[in-house]
């Protein structure tokens, strides 16, 4: 689940705060110890399921299915609608957050970043925001209508373009 880290938050509180410790954020993050964070920073906070599974929330998009999302991330469907408490007929809809069991959340390319889509966006505006392709961010992240996404939608944006980075 992302969190977006607030003015007076340390690794010790917002572990509490999501009933976590400091040494699965350290490590669903990829932060040394000595790592400080800042305001505006956006931390991953492992999910534990009844199981004591990780896993992550996923954003339906239009043409998934349970089946189809329980295939692309490996988990077996019975557990995806069990943990989602789906009832039959086994419906969901674009836009709807759904928790995937077991596994970590995908992980930007290196260079790369995750965004969490805001209200407003849309792919193109993201696109610009960070000035990578937005051909690259549709495929990255599987999108079949590039003209929906839904705030809260985890995004994975690719790493910037050798000539679009800055020389020392």
């Amino acid at each position: 689940m992302p969190y977006i880290v607030q003015p007076g938050d340390t690794l010790y509180t917002i572990a509490q705060k999501f009933n976590t410790t400091v040494e699965a954020l350290l490590a669903a993050n990829r932060l040394s110890s000595s790592f400080l964070i800042y305001p505006g920073q956006l931390l991953e906070i492992p999910k534990e399921c009844e199981n004591g599974q990780l896993g992550f929330y996923y954003i339906v998009q239009p043409g998934d299915s349970l089946y189809r999302i329980a295939q692309r991330f490996n988990v077996p469907l019975s557990e995806l609608i069990r943990v989602n408490q789906i009832p039959p007929p086994y419906t969901i809809f674009p836009g709807q957050r759904i928790f995937v069991p077991g596994v970590e959340a995908p992980k930007p390319p290196p260079g790369g970043q995750v965004y969490i889509v805001q209200p407003g966006d849309t792919l193109f505006s993201i696109a610009e925001k960070f000035n990578v392709p937005l051909d690259s961010i549709i495929r990255l992240n599987n999108i079949p209508r590039p003209d929906l996404i839904y705030p809260g939608q985890r995004l994975i944006l690719p790493a910037l373009p050798a000539s679009s980075q800055e020389e020392p």
